[in-house]
């Protein structure tokens, strides 16, 4: 009897320990959610982070808290979130430079595809190429048809940024064009530095320059989404200034550790989802100069992996060296 007692108790201690996880997925989440942003305090992505958080919130019933990790252009957010456990309580907030940055560091300490799992990416950022208010160019070509006359230097908010690689995309396109770059630490350094003429054209993301181009501080020549954006309707985008090629957004993702149960992923997922589709989620993001599109966990993982190969090419193009 005895032993029979023990089989049957060593069989409940099993079943125990195989429902255990199940009833953890079922439960999520039980307790405080982090983000971790991969930016400082103040930015876009900083932003979308805590415009969702809130909402994020409500729907999960429990406080969903920001954090911000930046640094490395998102390595740092990632390398803490591959590092956490696996179990949906931390999400990584990251941008398209997460992986441009993977690329150009020979030591990233994460792997994108291998590491993470994309649950989803909203409120994609248009990149915008300005000009100082003296510069005498009004479109794009105006800038290629004066780089091949004389040099011509651009800010970005550094080095390896989507803004930077765009324009050094063009550059390797354009034989007879003298650009120099000049990197700062974040858009809004770049853009002073173009409205105080210290340099002459600034590529960055749409939101920080909004309020620069509609106030007539800045020069908008052309935004990089397929259609003009909402926020500075008068200016052109690249396709429409006859250089499609740089058609690009820079996209607000969330991640999570790849080994998280899929029910739980799906759950967080879903959340970032309900939000991005209230109207005014919609409407703020407008207004703030970020696109109000949302992409599902399984599609935004396809992107991810285009993207990088995308930029790999750029990268071995434009001659870029992984340091």
């Amino acid at each position: 009897m005895n032993g029979a007692i023990r089989v049957l108790v060593l069989l409940l201690a099993g079943f125990a320990a195989l429902a255990t996880p199940a009833a953890a997925q079922d439960a999520y989440p039980s307790r405080n959610i982090r983000l971790l942003v991969s930016f400082p305090p103040g930015g876009g992505v900083d932003a979308v982070a805590r415009l969702f958080a809130d909402k994020m919130a409500a729907i999960l019933g429990q406080t969903v808290v920001v954090e911000n990790r930046g640094g490395a252009a998102g390595l740092i957010a990632g390398r803490a979130v591959a590092a956490a456990d696996p179990d949906g309580y931390t999400v990584l907030v990251a941008t398209n430079s997460m992986v441009v940055a993977q690329l150009l560091n020979a030591a990233p300490g994460l792997s994108i595809e291998r590491d993470l799992v994309a649950v989803a990416s909203v409120a994609p950022q248009a990149n915008i190429v300005v000009a100082a208010p003296e510069l005498p160019v009004t479109t794009l070509k105006d800038v290629v048809e004066l780089a091949g006359k004389r040099p011509l230097n651009y800010s970005s908010p550094g080095t390896g940024s989507v803004p930077q690689l765009l324009l050094a995309h063009l550059i390797t396109t354009l034989p007879n064009a003298k650009i120099t770059h000049v990197p700062f630490p974040g858009a809004a350094q770049a853009l002073t530095s173009t409205m105080s003429s210290q340099t002459e054209l600034s590529v960055v993301t749409l939101p920080p320059a909004v309020p620069l181009v509609t106030s007539g501080k800045l020069k908008g020549l052309a935004v990089t989404t397929p259609q003009r954006s909402a926020a500075v309707k008068d200016v052109p985008t690249v396709i429409e200034a006859g250089y499609p090629s740089l058609v690009s957004t820079v996209w607000t993702g969330f991640f999570l550790l790849a080994k998280t149960p899929k029910a739980v992923a799906d759950k967080a997922g879903g959340a970032v989802l309900k939000v991005a589709e209230m109207p005014e989620i919609r409407e703020k993001l407008m207004q703030l100069g970020f696109e109000p599109v949302s992409i599902g966990g399984d599609q935004f993982q396809r992107d991810v992996a285009v993207e990088v190969k995308r930029w790999a090419e750029v990268i071995e193009k434009a001659g870029i060296k992984a340091q």
